[in-house]
């Protein structure tokens, strides 16, 4: 799941991971919540500063009320963005701009880490 009010970005990570992957993306963290309501991410990438919900209310929310937390990216131009990501308790951070390559690195990594802890725990990752 992308979680981004940059439309044309959102486009962009659709169109890179969606040969691989199943990618929904909403444009602030209400829509998320919304979203995870009836759909379960693997991964969320996340822009911690959004419109109407920002990315600390919507972590803090869906922590509540995932069964399974999906694994958190931190996405940011802001060169605190280590620290943001830090705060959030996020499991990984990608600068903007990023390349397709490094996308596509970050979200496998995160994606097989992902599986490998829910195996460890005896839950089947999605």
């Amino acid at each position: 799941m992308v979680i981004d009010h940059d439309e044309q970005l959102c486009d962009v990570i659709g169109s890179a991971l969606r040969g691989t992957y199943a990618v929904a993306s909403v444009p602030h963290g209400a829509a998320a919540l919304d979203l995870v309501k009836t759909h379960e991410p693997a991964l969320i990438l996340l822009d911690p500063r959004l419109p109407i919900m920002d990315g600390w209310s919507f972590v803090q929310q869906y922590r509540r009320i995932a069964a399974v937390p999906a694994k958190i990216v931190a996405m940011s131009a802001a060169p605190d963005l280590p620290h943001v990501a830090q705060q959030l308790q996020a499991d990984g951070h990608l600068r903007k701009p990023f390349g397709i390559g490094e996308l596509q690195d970050l979200v496998r990594r995160q994606l097989t880490a992902g599986a490998a802890d829910a195996m460890a725990q005896g839950v089947e990752a999605t």
